[in-house]
């Protein structure tokens, strides 16, 4: 869960809004045009940890966009080394959907 937040947070750093999947239904066509869903993985290694965030366009489930991030203290520190990678992905996030 705390990935997760800390996922959201770096999506927050974009122009992207967050939607409930509830509140779905209670928008537009238009803006259901414009919607994507994210699909996130956390894959943490003794030496590397890797976080992948898909965007998928939500009417028609093709893939929009995939940001990565790395990053590895050499196996001195798991927490470390995924703090760097959200912080590597929120980068790339950001750089994708400016605001």
């Amino acid at each position: 869960m705390e990935y997760e937040i800390q996922l959201f947070d770096a999506i927050e750093s974009s122009r992207l809004k967050l939607v409930n999947d509830i509140r779905i239904g209670e928008l537009s066509p238009n803006q259901q045009s414009k919607l994507l869903m994210v699909k996130y993985g956390v894959d943490i290694l003794e030496e590397e940890s890797v976080v992948t965030v898909n965007f998928i366009d939500y009417l028609t489930g093709r893939p929009i966009a995939s940001c990565r991030g790395a990053y590895t203290t050499l196996g001195f520190s798991v927490s470390a080394d995924i703090r760097g990678a959200i912080k590597r992905v929120a980068k790339q996030i950001a750089e994708t959907f400016p605001k």
